[in-house]
């Protein structure tokens, strides 16, 4: 986790030195080349050198020889840059500019201190000096600093300034927010309603978003007691051996696993817990709540989430993230209706005791979330096109010229230079 966060921190620093550079306009080196101009301001091939490791970092081009995408994006920088002057949207008063200032010096502290968490060797003061040594070393050498930090809150300011002036106040209208959901919801539907195997596979396991839930789903919330752990892995074993025995190909066990020999493993698992459990449910049958007992008994950190404890578990007859000792128990003879509780069953974490919290609704639902959703896609959308028009007006506003001879030429000797590199033996690019 630390180093996910670490990696993601460094890469949005890294962007806002791209950012920052193409808005720059930094010196042209002597003699490189001139691929374009912005109303007579050159951009060389040596600012297009700087600037395409980044891009290709960030997957904005597809490789270092892309010198046509790369500038119009220096090109589109420029006339930003100039549009904004133009307007006065980076004019700031000095309290402004001093909360800037607070705001740069805030992220980059945290990204020293990010670096040096991640790479510390040990806990001694010494240690973490030369982590933070290390880390001002590390985005100094990407060319980050805390100037270059400042320039970019300043522009995101000012780009933010303008954007709320192409927007013209814009937010999404609720018919707009509905007609999107009508038309993308069905091809949820469609995708999930029979199918909910891949319906937990893409939302659970691979976190993608669905707008409809089918229709089964129960919440479900359950006293775990993890039992003897001997006891319970013997059950897993057998279970185990016994679903081998099943597969096709598999050979003929000498001594194959019945159902009975499971029964009477899980039954071994019930009998060391008994006392507990009798106290559990006479309990229940006193009229004390579940989830007071969960409580004082569970032993899954997952119902010490009020979530969890609010809205259950959702399971469903066809799930495939839960034990299916779990999902048996959850759609037994006594899960009738919601209220009930089970007989206690014994799966791969010890002994569960579930009770039938609730029905989750199914079908195409608005939340909160997916309107939410929908009008950041609404207001992105718009955005694009409001940017869309304005620099087509812009661009037709400013004298600019591509030199394409150049250009082409660049294309050129990038080619035939990763080419090259293709072409050694892989030790002669491997990093020392």
């Amino acid at each position: 986790m630390k180093k996910t966060r670490f990696a993601a921190l460094a890469m949005g620093l890294l962007l806002i030195a791209t950012l920052a550079y193409a808005q720059a306009a930094p010196l042209a080196a002597p003699g490189s080349p001139v691929l374009a101009t912005v109303n007579g301001q050159e951009i060389t091939r040596a600012e297009a050198d700087e600037l395409i490791p980044a891009l290709v970092n960030f997957e904005y081009i597809a490789d270092a020889s892309d010198y046509t995408a790369t500038v119009n994006f220096l090109v589109r920088q420029k006339v930003m840059a100039k549009k904004i002057a133009d307007m006065g949207f980076d004019q700031f008063t000095p309290e402004e500019l001093t909360a800037f200032e607070q705001e740069a010096q805030a992220e980059w502290q945290a990204a020293i201190e990010e670096y040096a968490d991640y790479n510390q060797s040990d806990d001694s003061e010494q240690a973490r000096a030369h982590a933070l040594e290390q880390a001002v070393a590390f985005y100094r050498d990407q060319g980050l600093t805390p100037d270059m930090l400042l320039d970019s809150v300043k522009n995101r300011e000012a780009q933010g300034r303008m954007t709320a002036y192409l927007m013209g106040g814009y937010q999404p209208t609720e018919e707009e927010v509905r007609e999107v959901f009508d038309q993308v919801g069905p091809i949820y539907q469609e995708q999930y309603e029979s199918d909910v195997p891949t319906y937990e596979y893409m939302t659970r396991l691979s976190g993608q978003t669905s707008w409809y839930t089918p229709t089964g789903y129960r919440g479900i919330i359950h006293i775990l007691l993890t039992g003897n752990q001997e006891l319970v892995d013997q059950v897993r074993t057998l279970e185990a051996r016994f679903e081998e025995q099943q597969q096709e190909s598999a050979e003929a066990a000498e001594e194959p696993v019945t159902p009975e020999m499971i029964e009477l493993a899980r039954q071994a698992v019930l009998d060391d817990q008994a006392d507990e459990i009798a106290e559990i449910y006479d309990r229940l049958g006193k009229g004390e709540r579940f989830e007071t007992l969960i409580g004082e008994y569970g032993e899954d950190p997952g119902m010490t989430d009020p979530d969890n404890l609010q809205n259950g578990y959702p399971v469903h007859r066809d799930s495939i993230l839960w034990d299916p000792a779990f999902v048996s128990g959850a759609f037994s003879g006594k899960m009738l209706q919601v209220g009930d509780v089970s007989d206690p069953v014994v799966g791969a974490n010890g002994i569960h005791i579930l009770k039938y919290l609730m029905d989750i609704p199914s079908g195409l639902i608005m939340t909160d979330a997916i309107h939410e959703e929908i009008t950041q896609y609404l207001a992105g959308a718009r955005e694009n096109e409001v940017y869309g028009q304005a620099f087509e007006g812009w661009m037709a506003e400013m004298d600019i010229v591509y030199h394409q001879e150049a250009i082409d030429q660049a294309i050129e000797e990038a080619a035939a230079l990763q080419q090259s590199v293709e072409e050694l033996p892989p030790e002669a690019v491997e990093n020392p």
